[in-house]
């Protein structure tokens, strides 16, 4: 009898050592949260970081530069004219004799500005309407969704030409204000889908329950489960809006001499095709923003997506 206890009591011991070590082990496992995954999926896009530290370092150069020049982009000096790029000059000058490197510095300045201002404007209209067209419905939902319709059978390029003379033509803020009028529609037909799917999910209703305000709900529990697409929405916007600043400076409607811009730089060199650095380094900054962006958008746009949750080995 005591042999069969001693055994009992032996194999308990054991069952329970066994069970604290499973607990121990599972309890140092990381418990990692979803925004976790989404970075470290991110970090697997090689392209996107890429892309990533290369905005970076255009963000970074296009705000040092220009504060440690000054308005040094602005001086002329007619014998310096047409120069092409050497040490002293980098990109050479144009006809007048100015830089082109701290012209090209000032113009990726205003162009980055102008874009990442104008997607702050479409982010804050758009998700505001769809937020209340995907949360309230019914009649609001039909006179937000249809004002977006009129909105979306309008030329938008020729619109934001329109705002522009309108307003006055040559200002930065005129400029994303313009661009940023017509430009809110994708990114609140996005939250409104978003707000459609969430609206009766269990931890709406249970906030509801709790006795929660609807703009409470709006604001702390479904709005931060949708900015997922935005998020991308958002950072291919800016891309679209330095395009967009690009071509209303090219055909004069944008940002006023002297400040210069990466359209309005392009435009310079068209008189003097044989000059082909006053056209080929704004339009090559123009181009490597606009890759960039997309590159980065690519890659939030993987790690953000809810169906690859599960991270690759």
């Amino acid at each position: 009898m005591e042999r069969i206890e001693n055994t009992v009591a032996t194999r308990t011991g054991a069952t329970t050592a066994a069970s604290g070590g499973d607990e121990d082990e599972v309890d140092l496992i990381p418990v990692r949260t979803y925004w976790m995954l989404v970075r470290q999926r991110f970090l697997q896009h090689r392209l996107a970081v890429i892309a990533l530290f290369l905005m970076a370092f255009l963000v970074a150069i296009a705000i040092i530069v220009p504060t440690l020049t000054g308005d040094a982009y602005t001086k002329t000096s007619l014998s310096k004219a047409m120069q092409p790029p050497s040490l002293s000059m980098p990109l050479g000058t144009n006809q007048i004799g100015q830089d082109m490197f701290l012209r090209l510095m000032k113009a990726l300045q205003t162009s980055l500005f102008i874009g990442f201002m104008a997607v702050v404007i479409i982010g804050l209209i758009g998700v505001t309407l769809g937020a209340l067209a995907g949360f309230y419905g019914g009649w609001v939902d039909n006179v937000i969704m249809r004002f977006v319709d009129v909105i979306l059978s309008l030329p938008v390029f020729f619109m934001i030409l329109i705002i522009v003379a309108v307003l006055g033509k040559g200002s930065a803020l005129v400029v994303v204000i313009a661009i940023g009028l017509t430009g809110w529609t994708l990114a609140c037909r996005l939250v409104r889908a978003e707000f459609l799917k969430l609206r009766e999910a269990d931890f709406v209703q249970a906030a509801r329950a709790l006795g929660a305000s609807n703009r409470r709900i709006i604001a702390r529990h479904i709005l931060p489960a949708a900015l997922a697409p935005v998020v991308v929405a958002a950072t291919l916007g800016i891309a679209d809006s330095v395009v967009a600043e690009a071509a209303l400076s090219f055909l004069g409607f944008g940002i006023k001499p002297p400040t210069p811009s990466l359209g309005s730089l392009i435009a310079s060199g068209q008189q003097f095709p044989q000059k082909w650095w006053i056209t080929v380094f704004p339009g090559l900054t123009l181009l490597v923003i606009v890759i960039a962006i997309n590159f980065v958008g690519d890659g939030l746009r993987d790690a953000l997506d809810p169906q690859q949750r599960r991270v690759r080995a």
